[in-house]
Order: structure tokens, then sequence, then C-alpha cells
């Protein structure tokens, strides 16, 4: 179960890291900040991607996800992600405000690997902190673009 909280937190990630981005040109936003790191852009892409892979491809087993959907150059602009972003995160709120102790426990199959399993749990604790890593990455980007501003973002805060 994950804490209030921490789902507090967890429910304003897509419209805190946008906005942080905002006040960026998009040109710096799809310009890689050095040799093999990732753009911003293809960032928020992979975040908000692997929320819609785990959640509602994985435990959910939603028959209309495609993961071509999330692909970066499909983002035109910050608003193109958050408008994708935002409705997903609160599907994903819903989710997990609505599951029961059985259905926590319960195990889904890895697409790759059948047979490697974890639990709805586990799998929601991962998307957890899986964002965080790659929170932390684009404020690394965001510092390497000049800002010196940035919020403390932690969980708990």
């Amino acid at each position: 179960m994950i804490p209030p909280r921490v789902m507090e937190s967890f429910a304003r990630v897509p419209a805190e890291l946008v906005g942080l981005c905002r006040s960026h040109p998009w040109d710096d936003l799809t310009r890689s900040p050095g040799e093999g790191m990732r753009l911003i852009r293809d960032v928020l892409a992979h975040v908000v991607g692997a929320e819609a892979f785990w959640i509602h491809h994985v435990v959910l087993r939603s028959p209309a996800f495609e993961r071509t959907k999330f692909e970066p150059g499909g983002f035109e602009s910050l608003n193109t992600i958050l408008g994708a972003w935002a409705p997903q995160r609160a599907a994903t709120l819903k989710f997990m405000e609505q599951l029961t102790p059985d259905q926590r426990v319960s195990r889904r199959a890895f697409p790759w690997d059948q047979t490697q399993a974890a639990s709805v749990d586990d799998i929601i604790w991962h998307v957890v902190t899986h964002e965080q890593y790659h929170r932390g990455q684009i404020f690394t980007r965001l510092a390497l673009l000049g800002r010196r501003d940035l919020p403390d973002y932690d969980l708990l805060r």
C-alpha cells in the first residue's frame, strides 16, 4: 500500500515536472545535454510510457495499450506530454485507491518472461520509485541548462 503522503506527491508529479520545464524553449528540451544522455522530452516520454506499460498493460491488462503511442517523437510540446500524462495519472490513482488487499497481492507475469512475476503492490512501488529516479535525471538536465532554482520535490516534504 502506498502511504497517503506519498500518494499525494505521486499525484502531483506530472504537473510539477512539466511545470518546471515550461520556462525552457522546446529546443532545449529536445537537445541532448551531453553525449549519451537522453533528452528531457525523451525522459518525460519514458516515464509516461513506463507508467502506462506497468499499470495499464501489465496490471490492468488493457487491450488498448500501444507502446508506439509513447514514442518521444510523438510528443510535440509539453502540452502534448501533459495531455497524455494527466488523464493517465488520474486513472492510475483511481485504480490504486480502489485496490483490495487481495488485488494488491495478486501477481502478474512479466510480458517478456512468463516464468517471472511480481505482485501488484510490487509493480506499483516500481512505478513510483522508477519515476523518482527519472525525476532526478530531469532535475540534473535542468541544472545543466542553468537552473539554480529547482525546488525540493522529495516524496515527503
